[in-house]
């Protein structure tokens, strides 16, 4: 029977020896299908065809990419259909073998936009188990190219703060300290470099980052606000101010033009270093201007509302030459701007606390398109070398295939995410309010009740 194979992206469809997948294509045409078919000249056909079949069948199928996948999904969200887009998202994996990790990240951001915080939070917990089992290294899926997709460390850092938005929504403050510390780049970082065998990328490409621009380009700011916000919540004074000093200072090291600021929280900075006799009061006395004397009434509460707006950049492929291109980062459309929040008192304007498209625009100008990288696993090289001797076809093959997989690796990402956090802090009377957040042609009310020195927090996500 002769071989036949054409190539059609995310198929996976096998009639007797017709193969439609991608990497099939260049199995035959490398000469493996000749040691399939047998061979005129070969001393044992019968031993080649069961090599060839046992290969065949262990190595043709190469992954679907997972953005084309759930390109429907995405639509659905886009315009608030969430129920619609989780119904799609299971119809996806039904028909193609996608990601556990992918999944679970976006199943979860899909129930947090919706506003399910405790389905969220859950799936979310579940997410971050997969996380840290996908940085396991795996010499059979190294040696295929079969690797699966691994979180870097602004995409975890984003995991953590989310699900710390979840447990502050649920009233459950502790929980959401704890989550939001795991949040911190440099914890995280300790965290997958000694438990899991993983190195973290500094860069990527030959040019260097500038050192003083490194915490905005790998620490979340919003991360360690939401830990501080958390902190205050739960009782636990200096750690508040530590986390909130913290990303304060991320802000101040983000470059010019940068959609990254924290003037709201420099008042409240000032109060509580003199009120904890912290030994950085002489620094924020330098840094911050004299805050105005107005301060509100006694009785009143706090109100902190954080907003989250956007869409994530995908990554694309760009032409550098008329011979080669190179992976980087494409935004995606949105209606950009400042969000205003309005009560009857008054309106304000929002602050960006973190632009994860900022972040991932700038490091995809330095090269950096990919979040972390993992040193090649030495068994994997040297059994993959050891085949292209042995049997130059299959060593090839297994070359191509995972040029392949490290293409659809790359194009991978948790597109679910926002692509700003930002956020208003205000001060407001006990009682019941009526909050008005208006981004783009986007607006939402909600009902808050404030009490006598309370902080209540609202999230709310907008398309």
């Amino acid at each position: 029977m002769p071989w036949t194979s054409r190539c059609y992206a995310g198929t996976t469809k096998q009639v007797n020896l017709h193969i439609e997948r991608p990497c099939a294509e260049w199995f035959y045409s490398s000469g493996m299908g000749y040691f399939f078919s047998g061979g005129a000249n070969l001393p044992s056909r019968l031993f080649w065809r069961l090599l060839g079949a046992l290969l065949l069948a262990a190595l043709s199928g190469c992954r679907a990419s997972y953005v084309q996948q759930t390109a429907q999904m995405r639509v659905l969200a886009d315009v608030g259909r969430y129920d619609d887009a989780l119904k799609e998202l299971d119809a996806a994996t039904t028909r193609e073998e996608l990601d556990p990790l992918l999944v679970a990240a976006d199943r979860g951001g899909l129930l947090h936009r919706a506003g399910d915080w405790e389905a969220s939070s859950r799936v979310l917990v579940q997410a971050s188990a997969l996380a840290d089992e996908h940085e396991h290294v795996r010499v059979s899926e190294e040696f295929t190219g079969n690797i699966p997709w691994r979180m870097g460390a602004l995409e975890r850092q984003m995991l953590h703060t989310l699900n710390a938005l979840n447990y502050l929504q649920l009233g459950r403050p502790e929980d959401a300290a704890v989550e939001a510390r795991l949040s911190n780049a440099l914890n995280l970082q300790r965290h997958l470099e000694l438990r899991l065998h993983v190195k973290m990328e500094r860069h990527l490409n030959v040019i260097p980052i500038d050192e003083e621009l490194r915490p905005y380009l790998v620490q979340s700011a919003m991360g360690l606000y939401v830990s501080g916000l958390a902190h205050e919540l739960a009782g636990n004074e200096e750690s508040s101010f530590l986390d909130y000093l913290a990303a304060w200072r991320i802000t101040r090291s983000a470059p010019p033009g940068a959609p990254s600021r924290l003037t709201h929280l420099e008042p409240r900075l000032l109060a509580e270093a003199r009120r904890l006799g912290r030994p950085e009061l002489a620094e924020l006395e330098r840094l911050i201007p004299t805050p105005d004397a107005s301060a509100p009434g006694s009785e009143a509460g706090a109100l902190v509302v954080v907003v989250e707006v956007g869409k994530l950049p995908e990554r694309c492929v760009l032409p550098r030459s008329k011979e080669a291109s190179v992976w980087t980062v494409c935004p995606r459309p949105w209606s950009r701007g400042q969000v205003r929040v309005e009560v009857a008192s008054g309106s304000w304007g929002a602050e960006s606390v973190t632009s994860l498209e900022n972040i991932l625009l700038r490091r995809g100008a330095l090269g950096v398109s990919s979040d972390s990288t993992r040193e090649a696993n030495l068994w994997a090289r040297v059994g993959s070398l050891s085949l292209f001797v042995l049997i130059p076809p299959l060593g090839g093959y297994l070359l191509v295939r995972s040029a392949i997989e490290h293409g659809t690796l790359m194009e991978q990402g948790w597109l679910s995410l926002p692509a700003e956090f930002q956020v208003v802090r205000l001060s407001l009377p006990p009682g019941r309010h009526t909050v008005r957040i208006l981004g783009g042609d986007q607006e939402e009310a909600r009902e808050v009740d404030i009490g006598p020195r309370g902080t209540q927090v609202l999230v709310v996500p907008l398309r």
